[in-house]
C-alpha cells in the first residue's frame, strides 16, 4: 500500500451533470465505510471514484490510465467477476502489484453494468460495511440504467462534414469543432466502428464510450453507415501512451472485442475525408480476419490494394482453385501460410509444427487439386490474391 498524493487520482475532473448521482453515491459509500472506492464500468474502465488516499499499483494505474491493462483485467476476471451477483473477495497478486480488495458487481438481472471495488489488504471489511456496498450497488445500478436510457449525443452531421470532399464543407465543419471546443489539436485517427456479426451491441455507445476515456477536447464520435465513427487526437494522454498502430486495438478493448474497428493514418482534421476511405478499407481488413478484427491503414500492406477489389472479382478465380479454397481449408491454410512465408519451405514448416517432408508432400497435393504450378512467380500471385479474396472482407 503506498499514500498516493496526484491530483488526477484524488478527484474525479471529468464529471458531468449526468453523472453526479452516482458520483455522489460513491462519495456517500467511501465516507460511511472510510475507504477509497472506485465504480468500474464493465469493461475495467472507471466511471467515477471518491477521493483515494492508500492504493495499490493497480488502482492508481487503472485511474490514471482510464482502464485495466490486459494482464489485470484477465487476473479480475478469471476469479468470476463477471457472473458473481454478491461480493467476491479477490486474491492478491503481488506480481501485478495488486492487494486483496473487495469486488461487488453492480447489475441489471443478469447484464453487468459495472463494478464496485474496495481496497481489503488485511481482510478487515465486515458484514455492515458489506451491507452497505450492497445497498450502493443497488442504488448505482437504477442510476446506470436510467442513463442508458438517455438519449446519447450524436455528432454525426459534424463527422459527416469534416469527411466531406468538398472543401468549402469540411473548412466550415473544422471551424465548428474548433468553435465548441470539440478538437484541440490537429494530428488525429480516425476509427470506424461495427457490430460483430450476431453481436447485440451498439456501435454508436462503444464510440461514445471510447470517446469518454480521453480527454475534453480530444474525441468526436457519431453515427456512421458503418456503425459509428470516433475522430481521436494523438495529442490525447492515453493514445499518447500507445504505439499509433494499436490505437484501434485499444478502441475495440474499450467493448470488450464485441466490435470490429477499421484506423486511418495519421491526418488532420483538413484531411479526413481521406482519413474516412481508409478507416474503411482498414475495417473492410478486419471484418475479414475476425480472430483480430481490427485494421490499421498502417499496417494493411497488401490488404489495401486486395480489399478494394469488388466481389465480382472472385467469379475470375480459376474454377479448380475457388473449388479447392473452398473443400481443402487444411491445405488452404498449408498454401496461405507458404505464400505468406515466401515460398520458404523451412519457414513453413516451424509455422504449421510439420517436418519438412510434410510440406512438401502437401505442396504436391495443392498444385494437384489446384493444376498450379507454385515454381512459378505467376501461379504463385494467382493463389496469393486467390487466398486473399476468400475473406468476405474484400467486397468493394
Amino acid at each position: 500500500m503506498k499514500v498516493c498524493d496526484d491530483p488526477a487520482v484524488t478527484r474525479d475532473t471529468r464529471s458531468t451533470p449526468d453523472d453526479a448521482s452516482v458520483q455522489s453515491l460513491v462519495d456517500a459509500l467511501s465516507v460511511a465505510i472510510d475507504r477509497p472506492v472506485l465504480l468500474d464500468d464493465e469493461t475495467l474502465a472507471p466511471l467515477a471514484f471518491s477521493r483515494q488516499w492508500e492504493v495499490d499499483d493497480v488502482r492508481r494505474e487503472s485511474i490514471l490510465g482510464r482502464g485495466a491493462n490486459l494482464k489485470v483485467r484477465d487476473a479480475l476476471l478469471s476469479q468470476g467477476i463477471a457472473t458473481a451477483e454478491d461480493v467476491v473477495h479477490i486474491r492478491a497478486d503481488p506480481d501485478l502489484g495488486m492487494s486483496e480488495r473487495i469486488c461487488m458487481p453492480v447489475r441489471d438481472r443478469s447484464r453487468p453494468l459495472g463494478y464496485l471495488w474496495l481496497l481489503d489488504p488485511l481482510a478487515d471489511l465486515g458484514g455492515p460495511d458489506l451491507e452497505l456496498l450492497r445497498r450502493a450497488a443497488d442504488e448505482i445500478a437504477a442510476q446506470l440504467v436510467a442513463r442508458t436510457k438517455r438519449e446519447i449525443p450524436d455528432d454525426a452531421p459534424l463527422l459527416a462534414a469534416l469527411c466531406s470532399p468538398e472543401q468549402e464543407t469540411s473548412e466550415a465543419a473544422v471551424a465548428e469543432a474548433r468553435g465548441r471546443g470539440l478538437m484541440l489539436e490537429d494530428r488525429v485517427l480516425l476509427f470506424l466502428l461495427a457490430a460483430r456479426e450476431g453481436a447485440d451491441v451498439d456501435a454508436l455507445a462503444i464510440a461514445h464510450r471510447a470517446a469518454r476515456r480521453l480527454s475534453v477536447g480530444h474525441a468526436i464520435a457519431g453515427a456512421a453507415p458503418e456503425g459509428a465513427a470516433l475522430v481521436a487526437s494523438l495529442g490525447d494522454p492515453v493514445l499518447r501512451m500507445l504505439p499509433t498502430e494499436d490505437a484501434a486495438k485499444w478502441v475495440q478493448g474499450v467493448s470488450g472485442a464485441a466490435v470490429l474497428v477499421g484506423q486511418s493514418a495519421v491526418a488532420t482534421l483538413a484531411t479526413l475525408a481521406e482519413a474516412s476511405r481508409q478507416a474503411a478499407i482498414a475495417l473492410r481488413v478486419g471484418r475479414a480476419h475476425p480472430e483480430i478484427g481490427t485494421g490499421a491503414w498502417e499496417t494493411l500492406g497488401a490488404d489495401r490494394l486486395v480489399a478494394q477489389l469488388p466481389a465480382i472479382a472472385r467469379r475470375d478465380i480459376p474454377e479448380r482453385l475457388a473449388g479447392f479454397l473452398r473443400t481443402e481449408p487444411e491445405l488452404a491454410e498449408t498454401l496461405a501460410v507458404f505464400l505468406d512465408a515466401a515460398a520458404d519451405v523451412k519457414a513453413t514448416a516451424e509455422a504449421l509444427s510439420l517436418h519438412r517432408t510434410g510440406v512438401y508432400y502437401r505442396l504436391h497435393r495443392i498444385e494437384e487439386l489446384t493444376g498450379l504450378d507454385l515454381r512459378r512467380g505467376d501461379d504463385r500471385l494467382l493463389a496469393h490474391i486467390a487466398v486473399r479474396l476468400r475473406h468476405p472482407g474484400a467486397d468493394a
